[in-house]
């Protein structure tokens, strides 16, 4: 654990003077800051409407990261590789398992936070008006775990090419590809099995209950498991580099 915290440390510092980073939260808080005041200039807050909730803007916030993820997981492990600093970490007593990790956990502690700049909202809403905090709580939990299977496919990207516009653009259509499942389990509703597969597939379908306030083991399970394998299929990426 320590080594996972040392490679942590090490890229949340650099994470946080890259531009980009810096784009991606202002460009969230603007986004959101601009639906949630649309959404209470409703009279919703004065009791003559249903009551507020948070589903619109973490909706919102959860597609934004389809764009702004990729932007952010690019350059972890391709900048590394590309520079030749990979090797130099290679060198030290640190398991492949562990770089991959470590990477992951600056990235998501960084999601995090700029999730975490959200929380105005829910407290505005609890100061003025009578939301359900239910669903308020699961969907921050949901939101959180789309965007760790997100970083985790972002990461595996980025450990595929040494080119920082190819992991993103890698990542960005994995990604895509997760989110736009629905479609042809629409169109191949005549087959319900290989439907059935597909919607199960959706990055969308799982977060649903999460924002409607229902947290299922099956949507918990569904995020944790594209992210584990996305980091695990990272790093026997990174170990085949010590092959060649």
């Amino acid at each position: 654990m320590r080594n996972v915290w040392f490679v942590a440390r090490r890229e949340l510092g650099s994470i946080f003077v890259q531009p980009i980073a810096y784009i991606f939260a202002i460009m969230m808080t603007i986004i959101t800051g601009l639906i949630f005041s649309a959404q209470i200039s409703f009279p919703s807050l004065q009791g003559s409407g249903p009551p507020p909730t948070l589903i619109q803007i973490l909706n919102t916030f959860s597609f934004l990261a389809i764009f702004g993820v990729p932007a952010i997981t690019m350059r972890l492990l391709s900048e590394e590789q590309q520079t030749g600093t990979i090797e130099l970490l290679m060198t030290l007593p640190i398991r492949d398992i562990e770089v991959v990790l470590g990477k992951f956990l600056a990235a998501f502690l960084f999601y995090a936070a700029v999730t975490a700049l959200t929380l105005i909202y829910p407290i505005v809403l609890l100061r003025f008006g009578n939301p359900d905090v239910g669903p308020m709580i699961s969907g921050y939990l949901g939101v959180l775990l789309w965007g760790a299977s997100l970083l985790g496919i972002g990461l595996l990207a980025s450990a595929m090419s040494e080119n920082q516009i190819n992991a993103f653009m890698l990542a960005f259509g994995i990604i895509l590809f997760l989110y736009l499942t629905t479609i042809p389990a629409q169109l191949f509703a005549v087959n319900p099995p290989f439907s059935t597969i597909l919607e199960e597939l959706s990055l969308q379908n799982h977060l649903n209950g999460f924002l409607n306030g229902l947290i299922s083991a099956k949507d918990v399970l569904y995020y944790l498991a594209v992210c584990g394998v996305s980091l695990f299929a990272a790093a026997r990426v990174l170990e085949s580099r010590r092959w060649r």
